[in-house]
């Protein structure tokens, strides 16, 4: 699939759609439906960390307004973190909850600080979790944060979807970086 490099969003696509190309190596990641932090830790035997880059309230971009089923106007909490494993740059993650959604247990969301969300999200029995999407994603596009300074020539891959606490909606979506997938 072509990546265009204009684009302000990454395009999603259902991750298991039949005809999808996803790169070998990385397809048992993208399509895995259990914890990412948890698997990212076993794979550098627990020599992981999560550097957090951006926690606040911002604006969603319109695919994700429209994944979350939220008006264009919806106050976001804003979320991004590197996830990296023996000390490298594994993935980039970006979270969204809508305002909305930060009552009861999900409250705890505007205090992660540097602690994975995903010990949170897959340690409570109410969470469901909306199917998977993927997106080929270039290192210049402008869903990725800025801090990141990847090469111009890379191409990455990102999934995402919509996880719900007591039905309440929040947006999870993760680019591999070239580290990950050098480690592979």
């Amino acid at each position: 699939m072509p990546i265009h490099y204009r684009q302000r969003e990454p395009l999603w696509r259902p991750a298991a759609q039949k005809g999808w190309q996803l790169p070998r190596d990385l397809a048992p990641w993208i399509l895995d439906q259990g914890s990412l932090t948890a698997r990212l830790q076993a794979h550098c035997q627990g020599q992981f960390d999560v550097q957090l880059l951006n926690q606040g309230w911002g604006q969603a971009r319109p695919s994700e307004l429209l994944v979350l089923k939220c008006p264009s106007r919806q106050k976001m909490l804003v979320r991004e973190v590197i996830l990296k494993g023996r000390g490298e740059n594994w993935v980039f993650a970006r979270s969204l909850v809508p305002y909305t959604s930060l009552t009861g247990r999900l409250k705890a969301l505007k205090y992660l600080d540097n602690k994975p969300l995903g010990a949170l999200l897959f340690q409570d029995p109410s969470m469901r979790r909306d199917p998977l999407e993927a997106a080929a994603i270039c290192a210049e596009h402008q869903y990725l944060h800025p801090d990141l300074k990847l090469p111009v020539a890379v191409d990455l891959w990102g999934r995402r979807s919509v996880f719900y606490i007591d039905k309440n909606p929040l947006l999870v979506s993760e680019v591999f970086l070239p580290d990950f997938l050098a480690s592979l």
